[in-house]
């Protein structure tokens, strides 16, 4: 078996193919789902991959609200140290700016009785784990991202007359809008970022198929930066009406049902705690409605009206995320409780819907087991998170004793504020 490649070893490598690197970006994403960076010259990357220093963060840098940032809200008024430990596997180079590459982190806190149980991307690095030592199975993963094209200090769409209409139509990719859709789609390229397929979605809107990797690799992808030509692109959710999302596609190896139905029927027990890692912010439940995340906590093959749509038995598209999550946090959440149906072998009790939910009168929902429908606002999925014990073991109390606060401040402050100042505020973030 070869030896595995030292951090120093793939950095060396990195610099060696990739010349016109002059810093590595340093990044993690916090619990409010924000991409926070630190910018290493190259010199100093070394010195850190060797081992020689470690790269210290203020105790605060996981728990800032977007909405009071920088303002944030410590649980505890104990001193705490913090360590950034670079993921060099997940080296790539930026695309976008020829001079830079990136490195996904872990962060760690010393003086935790679990020094990574506050790590998002560490939860998911051990669940990827426990999913193969435990059934010898492996995941893969792949990201829908629906986002629009904007312009101007109001972050305004694009105002064109070659117009982003309807769904899956020429009509809007005739100018200059796939001019720059082509321009970032190469620059993803030269950042080892595999491209499924786009297409136009609605009025004004695009989406971004990702090609299926193990899951920690394409959550890197989603975090690549997205200004291009004097533009930005935004995947917050809400848009002067339009409504973004990201649809998680998981898929599973080495399991047949009843194994995946045992799966699913986990997934479908926690959705509504689910929800307070995947719609992760105060607008985000504009979309839990027909063709978004779905009114009704249920699964249907083909079926986009419901948060999960069964693609076969062992791949399903999860469509209760959008881009104002941590999506290592949703992805091991949802994972973990998969395993714990896998463990206690539920039993799925839904039916696979193969009609439009709000087409349903209430007998014939209770014929498909659409009783319980999905959170209507952050305080509800965040309520059915607080009162979940077993979702709370499964990601981490102390993870949660963090998380849930922040969220609980964000709703303080954002039902305060109009539609438009929240839109405003997330423009700055998403």
């Amino acid at each position: 078996m070869a030896k595995a490649l030292s951090g120093e070893d793939i950095l060396q490598q990195f610099l060696q193919n990739c010349r016109s690197v002059k810093y590595i970006r340093l990044q993690w994403s916090d619990f409010s789902g924000v991409l926070r960076t630190r910018f290493l010259p190259v010199k100093r990357c070394l010195s850190t991959a060797r081992g020689e220093e470690e790269y210290l963060l203020p105790q605060i840098s996981m728990i800032i609200p977007v909405s009071t940032d920088p303002k944030c809200f410590p649980t505890t008024d104990a001193v705490e140290t913090w360590v950034l430990e670079p993921d060099w596997s997940s080296l790539r180079r930026c695309g976008f700016w020829q001079h830079h590459g990136s490195a996904m982190c872990f962060v760690r806190h010393k003086e935790a009785q679990d020094p990574y149980g506050k790590c998002p991307r560490m939860l998911l690095c051990r669940a990827l784990g426990q999913f193969e030592r435990d059934w010898g199975a492996k995941a893969l993963a792949g990201f829908e991202i629906e986002f629009m094209l904007l312009e101007g200090r109001n972050a305004q769409q694009l105002d064109q007359l070659d117009r982003l209409n309807s769904y899956q139509t020429t009509a809007g990719l005739r100018g200059q809008t796939l001019d720059i859709l082509e321009e970032v789609l190469d620059d993803l390229d030269k950042s080892s970022i595999g491209i499924h397929h786009f297409h136009t979605e609605t009025h004004d809107q695009i989406e971004i198929a990702l090609s299926p990797e193990s899951p920690s690799k394409p959550l890197t992808h989603l975090f690549s930066p997205r200004k291009q030509s004097g533009l930005f692109s935004s995947d917050m959710p809400l848009i002067n009406g339009t409504t973004n999302g990201i649809h998680m596609h998981l898929s599973v190896d080495k399991l047949a049902p009843p194994q995946t139905d045992h799966f699913l029927a986990s997934i479908l027990n926690y959705m509504s705690s689910l929800c307070a890692f995947g719609m992760a912010n105060f607008d985000s439940y504009v979309r839990t409605g027909k063709e978004a995340a779905g009114a009704w906590i249920g699964f249907g093959t083909e079926n986009r009206d419901l948060p999960v749509r069964k693609v076969n038995d062992q791949h399903w598209e999860f469509r209760m995320l959008d881009g104002t999550s941590n999506p290592y946090l949703f992805t091991a959440a949802v994972l973990l409780a998969g395993f714990g149906g896998l463990h206690e072998k539920a039993e799925l009790t839904w039916e696979d819907c193969g009609v439009f939910p709000h087409s349903l009168d209430v007998g014939s929902r209770n014929k498909y087991q659409l009783t319980r429908r999905m959170p209507s606002g952050l305080q509800e999925a965040v309520d059915a998170l607080k009162g979940d014990t077993a979702m709370r073991q499964c990601v981490g109390v102390d993870l949660c004793d963090s998380y849930i606060p922040l969220k609980e401040k964000e709703i303080e402050v954002f039902q305060e504020r109009t539609e438009e100042e929240r839109r405003l505020r997330f423009m700055e973030y998403f």
